[in-house]
């Protein structure tokens, strides 16, 4: 756990008074009854050490960079203490809040009141993961409690714990892994001695048998698609989290082997560039390799063989991922080019809902990340995008809608990452 720094604590201290509306029944927190920041009395040392999506170095090293005012990573940072502030004034949510029992039930987005897991989902998950990265960054036990109180709520309450079940799939895998990242943050805290909670011996169990339950089979008659790799990343961090490296390298290997099935050489996504928003949904799988990629690279060690940035399907100096990254990145400043590789195909490179703001931001935070790793010019510019025409549509989740509506950075992925300039922004240029 990092070392807190009294100026940075107290940034993140503060009472929030500009709350979103809607997302909580606990916004109403005052000054005086939000915790104080606290400095832990004994900290012998500084932990070093891969923890899920990040490695403990990496945010020791952006703290200095915050502190002397560096961009990009400041600007991202007071974006996320907004966040964090929210976090610590919600109240605990869970699936059995909507009254249908403990199973995680959602339907598709053309049906948003049927939703209702699936938003608690995003809001619990991001507040789980916002809360974890806190207590690393500033050493405050404040969060790490509350990150606990929200993990208990979810998934080790008996009044309010989800079952471990996959029931709907892609929903499960865009959120669940961020609430393990938070639990992979907050590991070992004492508060997770306190008889109010579970143990951390209890939510292990909880992510064993989810994965269990989960299964490898690739859920579509197209064909490998997204699913699978959003799928795979799932299973290799909630391995993870359960220090099963057998099973983490499985999930590695079958990624490897079966998660590019539908690349073409041209970097292109087969049975992606077939669907109604088929830029979008070229732009979700890389999301996933790349989102995966990033525990390859974290736990390198772990297993054998190239990690998924290094992995090559076809000849040449390049790796699969780089691959499609490099063949998409030109569209996301243009998605009418997109559509013109069709030549007017109603089955190809169709775009129905146009690449909108928040599609756009998606893609600019995916972009994010892989200049970190590639430092390619290209791929700045895919993330430094701005000024461009289109429509805006709104998400579930309004804490998501500040990066959507501005286009420049800081970026935040709304899946698993959460403000990824803070966390994962231009890691070459960190003294690491």
């Amino acid at each position: 756990m990092l070392l807190a720094l009294s100026g940075t604590a107290a940034a993140l201290g503060g009472c929030s008074t500009g709350l979103s509306s809607g997302e909580s029944d606990a916004r109403a927190a005052s000054q005086e009854t939000e915790p104080t920041p606290t400095e832990r009395a004994s900290e012998s040392a500084t932990e070093s050490r891969p923890a899920m999506f990040v490695h403990l170095d990496t945010l020791a090293a952006i703290r200095g960079r915050v502190e002397n005012g560096d961009s990009p990573w400041t600007e991202a940072y007071e974006a996320f203490t907004d966040d964090v502030r929210d976090a610590m004034a919600a109240a605990p949510e869970s699936v059995t809040d909507n009254g249908d029992g403990h199973e995680f039930k959602t339907k598709g987005p053309e049906d948003p009141e049927a939703r209702k897991d699936y938003v608690a989902a995003i809001r619990t998950g991001d507040r789980i993961r916002d809360l974890g990265l806190a207590y690393q960054y500033t050493g405050a036990d404040q969060y790490a409690e509350k990150a606990i109180e929200l993990l208990d709520h979810w998934f080790l309450s008996s009044e309010t714990h989800m079952a471990p079940v996959k029931t709907n799939s892609i929903e499960q895998y865009i959120t669940l892994p961020k609430m393990w990242w938070g639990a992979e943050l907050v590991r070992g805290h004492e508060a997770w001695n306190a008889d109010s909670v579970g143990t951390e011996a209890d939510l292990q169990e909880w992510v064993r048998a989810f994965l269990d339950d989960m299964g490898h089979g690739i859920p579509t008659e197209m064909g490998q698609q997204n699913i699978f790799n959003w799928q795979e990343m799932t299973h290799a961090a909630g391995s993870v989290y359960l220090r099963n490296w057998d099973r983490f390298r499985e999930a590695m290997r079958r990624n490897r082997e079966d998660g590019f099935n539908q690349l073409r050489e041209d970097g292109l996504l087969e049975n992606e560039i077939t669907r109604a928003s088929s830029l979008a949904y070229s732009l979700y799988a890389a999301k996933a390799l790349v989102t995966a990629a990033e525990l390859s690279r974290l736990y390198a060690d772990k297993f054998d063989g190239p990690t998924l940035y290094e992995y090559q399907k076809f000849g040449g100096d390049r790796g699969a991922i780089e691959r499609i990254l490099d063949a998409h990145a030109p569209y996301v400043a243009d998605p009418q080019a997109w559509e013109a590789m069709g030549g007017g195909d109603p089955d190809r490179f169709v775009n129905t809902d146009g690449f909108p703001a928040r599609k756009q931001e998606a893609a600019s935070s995916l972009y994010e990340v892989a200049y970190s790793y590639y430092e390619k010019d290209t791929y700045l510019e895919a993330l430094t995008q701005s000024g461009q025409p289109v429509k805006n549509v709104p998400t579930y989740v309004s804490a998501q809608q500040a990066a959507i509506d501005n286009p420049d950075r800081p970026h935040r992925d709304e899946r698993i990452l959460g403000w990824t300039t803070f966390t994962h922004g231009e890691r070459f240029r960190l003294d690491l």
